[in-house]
């Protein structure tokens, strides 16, 4: 078994060992204005922007912040703990004061929970932050890890989230594009991302979709794929007839999308839908069966797709729909070929029933069904205003059955859902008009499913919890030997827990978007995907949930004399030797084994210095699976007596101020 797997399994022990009351993350507080509002964060950090608001439900302007839960530590010992602050800030250690602003403290942790109180409050000129760290004699200063601050369950807790939840359902099943109020709810395009986002635009669906399939979708969208925001939002005995009426008139006299594909590609298709992580969010299309890992469905894409169209969707998912959650990988043509060659091929042919359209009175229908209000924008017509709707109570959308519903749209809420929808719309709706980039943060790596792929707090990703299924994939094609410098079938995916920290937002923003042009670690087998449309505020949010700003200070031109040591230190001759492994700039490395590591120069572009400094001096701390070397002892001290007489810290800055002067 690797390593990180080893570690994430002793995580998930000592999580099962803790009391059913421990929750991962601590409870906040937060206070403005006289209102108050709870969260749960993973760490005890926090960055708010002057001038913006520190929640969704709060106003902008002066706020107190107070954290409370448990610092479980993994022995009983002596350790530091230390705050970086704007100002007023407190901490107090199983019931004493610790630390009065920003500082380090020694103390003594007993083994297992150890109460935690901090409060700060908002700095009263420029941006408000803080953050705590943690060292000990065996390892240096670093973030309190999430997977050791947890809190115990909490009803105020358990009713914000459900507010979160109903404010995000009601963005996302876009209510108010039905259901308008100038006075309450923000402009479109404004307030809470996810608001106001249009549905997929209907263009050209009669040359992607079959229109048996595409009736069977608008009567009962929830028997394709469970838990979509498309609702059945035709009602009545006669909705399958009307269901083919607007089959009929979106696909009237579009002409399908040429091309054949070549079924015998369909296991270098397989091997695709394993390696690029497809398998992870997607159950395989010959998948029978209730999925463990509640995975999307795709035993219908034959019955679904013309084969040419779906070659050209899997090179661009978001062509017409900016806000999908199916990322842009960058495929080249034979790659999506090959990939829908598997997915046709596998697919479960369902027999069907077509029933004939009519696309005139298709056309009259998707004016009076609403559909154009989700899918185009149009102004609410026909459906009544939020005031009467919110009014009704329990009638229509929010309704459990279908007698109460009557005419209104069945999105399948589950009954949690519906309880959610109401305990948001109790509120002042004023939470839609604006949003914090670290709560937008944490609903995306939900919604855009990021763990299928990446670890994230100790828990491992779907994708490694479904190997055998990939492994069964690349075994349906012959085995090849490895190429040196190609990548490596089993390279483990890098984990999401320190990405805040790690990444430059300007950096990372790009990455997410799919717009670098180069792979940063060539040995993975895997491709990050872009997700253009949500990259810049995921970004932004992953920063601040580590209490740091979208961009760091300033530094000055770099030191000539450090610059000078610092490719020394990088060398064969007198250095650590790093360009064994790592090339620099166009100078490539020396003697890589398996795959070459990252440039050097990339790692300039990427790296926050925080980060950079705690990576070099500790690298197994962050991921006990890597290959870099530890060069330095708890101290901080490493076997280079010179220059800077072994000082880890100054060595290594000298190694940054040098990669960061390499073009």
């Amino acid at each position: 078994m690797r390593l990180r797997r080893f570690f994430c399994l002793l995580a998930a022990t000592l999580a099962s060992a803790l009391s059913a009351q421990d929750l991962p993350g601590l409870k906040v507080t937060f206070t403005a204005a006289g209102q108050s509002d709870v969260r749960t964060d993973r760490l005890l950090a926090l960055y708010v922007p002057a001038g913006q608001a520190p929640t969704p439900f709060l106003p902008a302007g002066p706020f107190t912040a107070k954290w409370e839960g448990d610092l479980q530590s993994p022995m009983r010992g002596t350790f530091k703990l230390a705050v970086e602050t704007s100002g007023q800030f407190k901490l107090s250690l199983n019931g004493q004061p610790l630390l009065d602003g920003a500082g380090i403290k020694t103390v003594q942790l007993n083994k297992g929970p150890n109460r935690l109180v901090a409060e700060i409050a908002g700095a009263a000129k420029g941006d408000t932050f803080a953050r705590l760290s943690w060292a000990s004699k065996d390892f240096p200063l670093e973030p309190v890890p999430p997977s050791i601050l947890t809190h115990a369950a909490d009803k105020d807790l358990d009713l914000a989230a459900q507010r979160r939840e109903g404010r995000l359902l009601f963005a996302q099943m876009n209510c108010a594009a039905c259901h308008a109020d100038a006075a309450r709810l923000p402009a479109k395009g404004s307030g809470m991302p996810e608001h106001g986002q249009n549905a997929p635009l209907l263009a050209e669906l009669g040359t992607k979709f079959k229109a048996p399939v595409l009736a069977d979708w608008i009567h009962a969208p929830h028997s394709i794929r469970p838990h979509s925001l498309m609702p059945k939002a035709l009602t009545g005995p006669n909705s399958a007839q009307q269901a083919a009426d607007l089959a009929a008139m979106l696909t009237q006299g579009a002409t399908p999308k040429a091309g054949a594909i070549d079924l015998k590609l369909a296991p270098q298709g397989g091997e695709l839908f394993a390696n690029l992580g497809c398998i992870a969010c997607h159950q395989r299309p010959d998948f029978e069966g209730k999925d463990a890992h509640d995975r999307v469905p795709m035993g219908h894409i034959a019955d679904k797709w013309y084969p040419g169209s779906l070659v050209e969707y899997l090179q661009d998912p978001a062509k017409h729909y900016p806000a999908t959650r199916m990322p842009h990988f960058r495929l080249e043509e034979e790659e999506a070929t090959q990939l829908a060659a598997y997915l046709l091929l596998n697919s479960r042919q369902i027999k069907r029933q077509p029933i004939a359209g009519d696309a005139a009175r298709g056309a009259a229908l998707i004016v009076s069904a609403g559909c154009l209000n989700c899918h185009a924008g149009m102004p609410a017509s026909t459906q009544p205003p939020l005031a009467k709707v919110l009014a009704a109570g329990d009638k229509g959308c929010l309704s459990a059955d279908d007698k109460a519903r009557a005419t209104a749209p069945d999105f399948a809420l589950e009954a949690t859902q519906r309880a959610a929808l109401k305990a948001f719309l109790a509120t002042d709706l004023a939470s839609l008009k604006q949003d914090t980039p670290a709560e937008y943060a944490e609903r995306q790596i939900k919604n855009l499913n990021c763990v299928a792929c990446h670890a994230r707090d100790g828990a491992v990703s779907t994708w490694t919890k479904v190997d055998g299924e990939a492994k069964k994939l690349r075994d349906a094609l012959p085995a090849q030997e490895h190429v040196e410098g190609e990548p490596v079938h089993d390279a483990p995916i890098p984990p999401l827990t320190w990405l805040g920290e790690k990444l430059r937002h300007d950096w990372m923003s790009k990455f997410i978007a799919g717009q670098i042009e180069y792979k940063p670690r060539p040995w993975l087998i895997a491709r990050m995907p872009g997700f253009a449309h949500h990259a810049d505020s995921l970004a932004l949010g992953l920063n601040h949930q580590h209490g740091l700003p979208q961009k760091e200070a300033d530094e000055p031109a770099g030191d000539a004399e450090k610059i000078a040591n610092g490719e020394k230190l990088v060398g064969a001759d007198g250095g650590f030797n790093c360009i064994t492994c790592h090339a620099v700039g166009e100078q490539e490395a020396t003697a890589v084994f398996e795959a070459p590591a990252i440039n050097f120069a990339e790692s300039a572009e990427r790296l926050r210095k925080g980060y950079y400094h705690r990576w070099v001096l500790a690298p197994t701390r962050i991921d006990p699976d890597t290959k870099m070397p530890k060069y330095a002892d708890p101290e901080g001290v490493t076997q280079l007596s010179e220059p800077y007489e072994g000082k880890g810290p100054d060595q290594f800055e000298a190694i940054r101020q040098y990669i960061k002067s390499v073009k």
